[in-house]
């Protein structure tokens, strides 16, 4: 019972600090965007695109192998050895996030000037490396108390982090931007640096997420404070076994990131290729026209508002399928242990109706809302809104692909395969770059195309994975049986949600319209959902409250 309250409670404070943090998120991202515009957010987004693989290599790894051995340790009471792996694990994190600041200090200009195709993102990028070092070293601290049964302090530097990053990375960019004219002779000047300002904030902030647990740390945990001295022969030894239990893990974790890295390589320097190879197209269109007139590098403002606009609003959606998923993959992992095909293959229905129903709703909302959505998030970016309504309309209508290729996944790590899923997401950011250099060159897709790669690369994907999964395991994935009443459902709530809000949005504006039709659209669909299939919509929602049925 004991240990049951405690994973309640973990996963409690967990998921309040993942709301916390999701929605502070969206609170720097969109205020930015209206601060900078899409010129701007390509700025910023250019910086955090050669900082997130790096990222993640310094960070998943060494932290899941440390809450791992923690765990088992603190299970048998051997703290001399959680001592020895944490101190370890610091050495290493310390390591990795030292080279990766180096790397990108090292490899900024030629980045920016010729894979970016943007140098006026250089003082970003060069702002952003130390954050490398400060978020390392902050997982591996995390690592440790989640593999403690202890989540409050990661859920609390998660929090402190994000309130320091919206606070302060909104208010250091608007400094710069709105005394540009003061500082730089005019506020079309000061965008990179008002960028940067923004990325200071965000280094600010994991660096005070880093003190916290440096000093959470020191006050607790007193247990595994003190110990024998230890050998630098076994430190050697551990550290060694620890950076290769990791390796696999963070090249997994930085592969996730290809396809951030295939928008960053190719969109801007298509668009500028477009512009020169179709003119007229540019010239006559009144968006593109407007967009050309008003920044000084058309491929780095498209990219901005793909990359920093449309993806901060999409990935709010995107991130919905993965509770499903968490909840149901001890669940699959048990079945899956105990070689029960029959089991395995409902906990697999199971996976995939439940993302089908959770997904469906929220991508096919924004699809049919998108232009709303825009207007209301960015009030004052009117060029920004009209490039990024379409595709944003694009991505989340095709959200369901990725939704379920993650499901698909899940399927491989029940079994404990974790390479299959990262050489198909290796596949996924290469289709991306592909489909991305066919498609965003052509002037009447531009970024348009770019989301409509990213929906075919997923659906590729997502047919190669499920039919992998019917080979190895002998156990078919079922996605186009288990879809159909959520398509149906979905169907009804897209109309239905469009038509109210086409219906009131005259009488009661755009906010209310939204809220409205929102409201409606989410009736239609569960209403029609349940009278479909009210047997499978009780189970999911048996398994998103973690109960056994």
């Amino acid at each position: 019972m004991g240990k049951n309250k405690g994973f309640v409670r973990n996963a409690a404070v967990m998921f309040a600090a993942m709301v916390i943090s999701k929605g502070l998120g969206a609170v720097l991202k969109i205020p930015l965007g209206n601060i900078l515009g899409g010129e701007g957010m390509g700025y910023f987004t250019t910086a955090y695109s050669i900082f997130t693989p790096v990222l993640s290599f310094a960070c998943a790894g060494i932290p899941t192998i440390l809450t791992r051995s923690t765990a088992e340790y603190a299970a048998s009471g051997e703290y001399g050895r959680i001592r020895l792996m944490k101190r370890c694990s610091l050495l290493l994190s310390v390591l990795l996030g030292l080279a990766g600041t180096l790397l990108i200090w090292l490899t900024a200009l030629p980045f920016v000037l010729y894979i970016a195709n943007s140098p006026e993102s250089l003082p970003g990028v060069l702002i952003i490396a130390p954050a490398a070092l400060f978020c390392s070293v902050t997982a591996v601290y995390r690592g440790y108390y989640e593999g403690m049964s202890d989540a409050l302090p990661t859920a609390l530097s998660q929090v402190i982090e994000s309130v320091v990053k919206a606070g302060l990375g909104i208010g250091l960019s608007y400094y710069v931007y709105y005394n540009g004219v003061r500082f730089f002779g005019s506020e079309q000047a000061a965008l990179p640096y008002s960028a940067a300002a923004a990325i200071l904030g965000v280094n600010v902030s994991e660096l005070c997420g880093l003190i916290f647990m440096f000093f959470r740390s020191r006050i607790g945990g007193r247990h595994i404070k003190y110990g024998e001295k230890l050998s630098r022969k076994e430190v050697v030894s551990v550290s060694r076994d620890i950076f290769m239990k990791a390796l696999p893990i963070s090249l997994g974790a930085a592969a996730s990131n290809l396809i951030g890295v295939a928008d960053m390589l190719s969109i801007s320097s298509c668009i500028d290729l477009s512009s020169m190879l179709f003119p007229e197209y540019w010239e006559n269109n009144a968006v593109l026209s407007a967009v050309k007139e008003g920044c000084t590098g058309i491929g780095n403002f498209m990219y901005g508002c793909y990359a920093g606009m449309i993806m901060s609003v999409y990935m709010l959606a995107a991130s919905v399928p993965g509770v499903v998923g968490r909840c149901a993959l001890p669940r699959l992992a048990y079945a899956a242990g105990s070689h029960d095909r029959q089991a395995f293959g409902r906990e697999v229905k199971l996976l995939i109706k439940g993302t089908c129903v959770v997904t469906f709703p929220v991508t096919v909302l924004m699809a049919v809302l998108s232009e709303p959505i825009l207007r209301i998030l960015y009030p004052v970016r009117e060029t920004e809104v009209a490039v990024s309504t379409l595709p944003l309309a694009v991505l989340s209508a095709g959200g369901i692909a990725a939704g379920l290729l993650g499901a698909v996944f899940i399927i491989f790590h029940a079994y404990g395969d974790f390479g299959y899923p990262i050489k198909m997401t290796l596949i996924c950011g290469g289709l991306k770059l592909m489909l991305n250099l066919a498609f965003v060159i052509l002037p009447f897709m531009n970024i348009t195309g770019a989301a409509l790669s990213g929906v075919l690369s997923n659906v590729i994907c997502l047919m190669l994975s499920a039919r992998e999964v019917r080979r190895r395991f002998g156990i078919g994935t079922g996605i186009v049986r288990f879809s159909r009443p959520a398509v149906l459902a979905a169907v009804g709530c897209g109309t239905g949600a469009y038509l109210f809000f086409r219906g009131t949005e005259a009488v009661a504006g755009t906010i209310i319209a939204l809220a409205v039709s929102v409201s409606a659209g989410a009736a239609i669909y569960a209403l029609i959902l349940f009278i479909t299939d009210s047997r499978d919509f009780t189970e999911v929602v048996r398994l998103l409250r973690r109960k056994r049925a």
